[in-house]
């Protein structure tokens, strides 16, 4: 059978790579970003993944309003990206991975028996939701990648509570799937985010907010009985139109059951969005039982 070897979140904001590269030269909070993008990828790098499993939402690229799944997964020979206009806008380079038709094939069949109905796609790009992570913590372009989309920019949404349990069927999926691949799943999305509104500055004022910290201890410490209820459309949206996009999260959290992360980082300035790291590497996956 498979094995879930690493799990693993990352930020996907397309003008981090810039800032990144440019560290040395910029705020400080870029410096420990790019510590913790280079502490992730190593210990991605020293799980051996065969596979990856990458859950991301879609910025309007592949899905828009009048085709948009809740959930879908990607089962191409190939795992492409970004689109063209965030390569110029962005100035973000050509990520260029395998895709794995059969395993997307089997966790399309695995996940509808586990009573999700998803969506799947034969024939699609991958967005910097995907792309930025990925450039970053396989820069290699070597390892398949199957993507997970999950909707968390058009309501009506499931409540975070189905989320999460779509990451609880996600492993039991690999953990049943035949063969012997070691399997990664990463996962990306944002605490406190407002894009093309009046509170898209609102970071520069609010570095973090009491949203922010309240959330990460409830999620770094495995509450998930208290946190789940709290993760609606609805209060996720009052927090800012791109907060909706924790709901990614807790599709990586319930991959490990609700299990305390092994490593964890939050960064917050008046320089960047708040950006979250964790990992919960193979003897927390193995040891994080059920809630």
């Amino acid at each position: 059978m498979a094995e879930l070897v690493y799990i693993g979140i990352a930020p996907h904001d397309p003008t981090l790579p810039h800032q990144v590269a440019n560290a040395d030269a910029g705020h400080p909070v870029f410096r420990r970003i790019r510590d913790d993008y280079e502490r992730v990828r190593t210990s991605l790098a020293k799980a051996q993944p065969d596979l990856l499993v990458m859950v991301s939402g879609d910025h309007f690229n592949q899905w828009f309003y009048n085709n948009i799944p809740t959930f879908a997964v990607g089962k191409s020979r190939r795992s492409e990206g970004p689109f063209q206009w965030e390569r110029e806008v962005y100035g973000l380079g050509p990520y260029k991975a395998p895709g794995h038709h059969d395993f997307g094939r089997y966790l399309l069949e695995a996940l509808l028996s586990r009573q999700f109905d998803l969506a799947a796609s034969d024939d699609y790009r991958i967005d910097h939701g995907f792309t930025v992570p990925l450039q970053a913590l396989r820069p290699e372009q070597d390892i398949p990648v199957v993507p997970l989309w999950a909707n968390v920019l058009v309501p009506p949404l499931p409540p975070g509570q189905r989320y999460f349990e779509l990451g609880v069927a996600l492993r039991e999926a690999i953990a049943a799937a035949p063969g012997d691949l070691r399997v990664a799943v990463l996962a990306t999305g944002h605490m406190t985010n407002s894009v093309g509104g009046p509170a898209m500055d609102r970071f520069t004022r609010e570095p973090v907010t009491a949203w922010d910290l309240r959330t990460w201890e409830l999620f770094t410490n495995g509450r998930v009985d208290d946190l789940l209820p709290e993760c609606t459309w609805d209060k996720l949206y009052e927090q800012g139109n791109g907060t909706p996009g924790f709901l990614v999260h807790l599709v990586a959290w319930g991959a490990a059951r609700g299990a305390v992360p092994s490593w964890c980082d939050l960064t917050s300035s008046p320089a960047s969005f708040v950006n979250t790291f964790l990992e919960w590497e193979q003897e927390t996956i193995t040891q994080g039982g059920p809630r």
